[in-house]
């Protein structure tokens, strides 16, 4: 149920987007990318929890992440950031 909430939710802002801008634009291309990201936090919290290992720039993860805590990050990333940017603009 919270993953079909989530792509409606995802739905509701690329529609938004798309008729803010009067169409597909590369800056809504950007905007529906970024989308990707906490809707995957959110649909994979157990694969995206369970990685450990290195990570770049010489850093390295040594315990996996609870995955209800990176589902919490999805759905902070999807509701309470684009409300920030909306009444910060």
């Amino acid at each position: 149920m919270a993953k079909a909430v989530a792509v409606l939710i995802a739905c509701g802002y690329a529609f938004a987007m798309i008729v803010d801008a009067q169409g597909i634009t590369p800056d809504v291309a950007k905007g529906l990318l970024a989308l990707l990201l906490p809707l995957s936090l959110i649909w994979f919290p157990d694969a995206i929890g369970s990685f450990t290992g290195y990570v770049g720039r010489g850093g390295r993860v040594d315990t996996e992440s609870p995955p209800f805590l990176v589902s919490a990050a999805g759905w902070i990333l999807l509701l309470v950031v684009p409300a920030v940017i909306y009444f910060l603009r």
